[in-house]
């Protein structure tokens, strides 16, 4: 692994300042008169990682401020990092109530303890013309797995900590080829948090090694729950909570890449730079405000036919909470820098808000989704405007078929979540899809082009219909049923590609 001086990327770019200036201004006393959470947030919401239900990834600051949720459940449902789980009250025997809390709590010393967990997923997928049928792959039906162990040291009353995790990912099947399908054993997550000197009632954590994160509403920073290889970095990562609810956190990073064959080798080498601040404040009790600065450094990337280096930075906000039964989520994000000598000047907005009827039978929840992204004008005019969403969680907002992302688009549609029975969540949604520009691509996952895109009139990309049902039997173990149809539109047949259905079913047990 590969470590940063903390926010020293190792290009050196010329616009390296002006981010960190910025970062600056979010870390100014009337940005942090008050916080609710970061990475946290995904930490007590079930983070399903579906369109259908990104109104569930978003609980009222009430809910973020709550005790530990692993009081009242335990673990974490699938998603969010397993070193968010916080078992210290099991030292207290009257609280152990599950099969598994003597790994979670092992005292070793009156000061230290040890807690051993893990996770085995087992998915099933099926798609009819993948990738719109332009890959010439007419149907594809796959199993992937993915078992997880981890083991978590806490010593010095919390004053030292190491957490190891070890993922072993396999595939079986599968015709089309993604990065994220199998990396066979691999070092997920390997880091040191030690806690620094603060003032009375803080507390300043340094993080360093390989790590998984998430911020916010997964907008940007995701740990790519639904495929199967998650996301990790390497890096540094500081950490501040104030005694009144403060928290910033800033990092500096390199992606881990997967590497195919092999096992124990997957790296953050020639990943680019990766850094920024994150920051949010409750104005009041049913306004937040996250506050985002963050960079993105890389060589010899290719974007809209354009080959160079690329420092791309981004500067946004995001306005969310919930007044009675109404809720909302709204993401403004502006991107700046340079690439291959091309000015960036790239936008995206992404949001919902919805009501939840409380008193009605299946207590539903009917919202509103509007997303959308800049798209390039002009492929000659020394100027990149396709906005990039980076480590998203694509999936919670535009299903798992892999067919689009936030980058030269716009989304409009419905959005349905209600429970007909204990322990069942039904979330089903429609967007209407368009490209912002004719002249640019259209964009599947991972900023990947669709063939043909940019040479055809038209800007309707097509209409997803997203259907998503999770059921949680027990504490430990959640199943994910998805189907997904995407009727596409002009510029997808244009460019020669199909209507697209798919179909997953997704088993986890964790503990």
């Amino acid at each position: 692994m590969r470590v940063l001086s903390f926010f020293q990327p190792t290009h050196g770019h010329s616009h390296t300042l002006g981010l960190l200036a910025l970062g600056a201004a979010l870390a100014s006393p009337c940005a942090l008169a008050a916080s609710a959470a970061s990475d946290d947030t995904t930490a007590v919401n079930d983070n399903i990682n579906a369109a259908a239900t990104r109104a569930l990834t978003t609980p009222p600051p009430s809910v973020l401020k709550s005790s530990n949720p692993m009081v009242r459940a335990r673990p974490l449902r699938p998603g969010p990092p397993r070193y968010l789980e916080n078992y210290s009250f099991l030292s207290d025997p009257a609280q152990r109530n599950d099969p598994f809390d003597s790994l979670r709590n092992i005292r070793l010393t009156p000061s230290a303890y040890l807690t051993l967990g893990g996770g085995i997923r087992y998915r099933y997928e099926s798609l009819h013309n993948p990738g719109y049928g332009l890959s010439g792959v007419s149907r594809d039906s796959y199993w992937q797995q993915r078992l997880q162990a981890h083991a978590d040291l806490h010593l010095f009353d919390d004053a030292l900590r190491f957490f190891v995790e070890i993922d072993n990912t396999d595939s079986w099947s599968k015709e089309t080829y993604s990065p994220f399908d199998q990396s066979d054993t691999e070092i997920e997550q390997a880091f040191m948090d030690v806690r620094l000197p603060a003032a009375e009632n803080d507390s300043l954590t340094a993080r360093l090694g390989r790590q998984e994160m998430g911020f916010g509403d997964l907008a940007l920073i995701d740990t790519r729950n639904t495929p199967n290889v998650r996301q990790a970095f390497d890096g540094i990562r500081l950490a501040w909570r104030g005694n009144n609810g403060v928290k910033i956190d800033g990092f500096a990073t390199h992606p881990v890449n997967n590497i195919r064959p092999g096992s124990f080798n997957d790296s953050s080498t020639d990943s680019g730079d990766f850094y920024g601040l994150y920051a949010t404040v409750d104005w009041q009790p049913a306004l937040s405000q996250d506050f985002i600065a963050l960079g993105y450094s890389r060589d010899d990337r290719t974007l809209n036919g354009v080959t160079g280096n690329e420092n791309r930075y981004t500067a946004g906000t995001r306005l969310f909470g919930k007044h009675e039964a109404t809720d909302y989520s709204w993401n403004v994000m502006y991107q700046f820098g340079d690439h291959a000598g091309q000015d960036i000047n790239a936008w995206g907005l992404m949001s919902t808000t919805g009501h939840t009827f409380t008193e009605a039978s299946w207590k539903p929840r009917i919202g509103v989704v509007f997303d959308a992204a800049s798209g390039d004008h002009d492929a000659n005019d020394n100027s990149s405007n396709t906005f990039d969403p980076m480590f998203a969680a694509n999936g919670k907002f535009f299903g798992n078929a892999g067919l689009t992302q936030l980058s030269n688009l716009i989304a409009v549609g419905p959005q349905l979540t209600f429970t007909p029975v204990k322990d069942v969540v039904i979330s089903p949604t429609i967007l209407a899809l368009w490209r912002q520009s004719e002249d640019d691509y259209a964009y599947k996952p991972g900023m990947n082009a669709v063939a043909g895109s940019n040479d055809v009139s038209g800007k309707r990309l097509g209409t997803s219909y997203d259907l998503l049902t999770r059921w949680t039997p027990t504490n430990n173990l959640t199943f994910d049923i998805e189907y997904q149809y995407y009727a596409a539109g002009d510029v997808i047949e244009r460019a020669g590609g199909e209507d697209t259905q798919y179909f997953s079913v997704r088993t986890y047990f964790l503990f």
